[in-house]
């Protein structure tokens, strides 16, 4: 699956009163992916009118608008939202706290459909165990054919409160106490071919903080960050545009008469182990476009993912 195609990830609770405009795209035109939640972010007492809500809105999802996703409270909850009318309109689920002993009874609860793109939510202490994390990825892969786990994502929130602590919001989640969980997670899910997710950032007032944070899930890998406020679905997709230079390297690396080794500017690059990271960026900016002009780079004038006549070598 190709993680960059969702974008800034918009969590709603299914209790808002505007549900239909937000999953159908109208309320926010440039999100990319919605997550209906009806776990977390709603009341017990209030699951009932989540639910009525949920119904309702199905309905008016036809359509072009954001890729659709549900966060189900548990596999009863999600055995109801497979019963309802035009459920088909929906494009996945995000499975929260899950591990090898939930997952089969969400999958029990799928009613037999199986074309839905799953994301599961890793939020317990199964990311603090190595061996534990082994086992769960296998039993991910073992899936393949069957279900279409899509990418996992990070519950950062959780994961802290599990040792007692919240965020800071004078420091990133990757310099918090869980930023060597997420390195780990990512060495154990990567390799197998287990896209992760970004985590959320919680502070709604801290654009500084939020890009450099940014920054770090770049170096990282990680895309399809959450967003928690539709303010930052913008900030995030303009994180997500190479810059011209990334992207001018990106075509010389990916160009069929690219030397073995050369010099980029100050970079040595080498192109055996350099073009995984290159088609990541052309994949980035055929999605978001690129961070600046590229008139003045490219003498191709029009497109600026057209490739240029020769790869930019010095």
């Amino acid at each position: 699956m190709d993680c960059l195609r969702y974008g800034a990830t918009l969590y709603v609770p299914a209790t808002r009163a505007d549900l239909p405009e937000v999953a159908g795209g109208l309320k926010y035109p440039a999100l990319r992916t919605v997550v209906i939640c009806t776990e977390d972010s709603v009341a017990e007492g209030d699951l009932p009118l989540a639910l009525a809500n949920l119904r309702k809105t199905l309905p008016a999802l036809g359509g072009p608008g954001p890729l659709r996703f549900v966060r189900p409270r548990n596999p009863a909850v999600l055995r109801e939202i497979m019963s309802m009318p035009q459920v088909s309109r929906l494009d996945g689920l995000v499975l929260p706290k899950a591990d090898s002993r939930s997952m089969p009874a969400f999958l029990g609860a799928l009613g037999g459909r199986r074309d839905l793109e799953l994301m599961p939510i890793l939020e317990t202490a199964l990311a603090f165990d190595q061996p534990a994390l082994l086992r769960f990825r296998d039993y991910l892969l073992g899936l393949a054919g069957d279900f279409r786990v899509a990418a996992l994502r990070v519950g950062a929130l959780d994961l802290l409160a599990l040792l007692g602590l919240r965020r800071s919001l004078s420091s990133t989640i990757h310099e918090s106490a869980i930023g060597p969980t997420i390195s780990l997670l990512l060495t154990v899910f990567r390799p197998a071919g287990l896209e992760l997710c970004a985590t959320g950032f919680e502070g709604l007032d801290h654009p500084d903080l939020l890009a450099r944070e940014l920054g770090q899930d770049l170096d990282r890998g990680l895309f399809a960050k959450t967003a928690v406020h539709p303010g930052q679905i913008e900030p995030i997709h303009r994180a997500y545009r190479p810059s011209p230079d990334d992207f001018a390297l990106a075509l010389a690396l990916t160009d069929p008469k690219c030397p073995a080794v050369f010099r980029h500017g100050d970079r040595m690059c080498e192109k055996a182990v350099h073009s995984a990271w290159a088609r990541g960026v052309l994949r980035r900016a055929e999605i978001f476009g690129l961070g600046q002009a590229a008139a003045p780079i490219f003498a191709h004038g029009g497109d600026p993912l057209a490739r240029p006549k020769s790869p930019i070598l010095s």
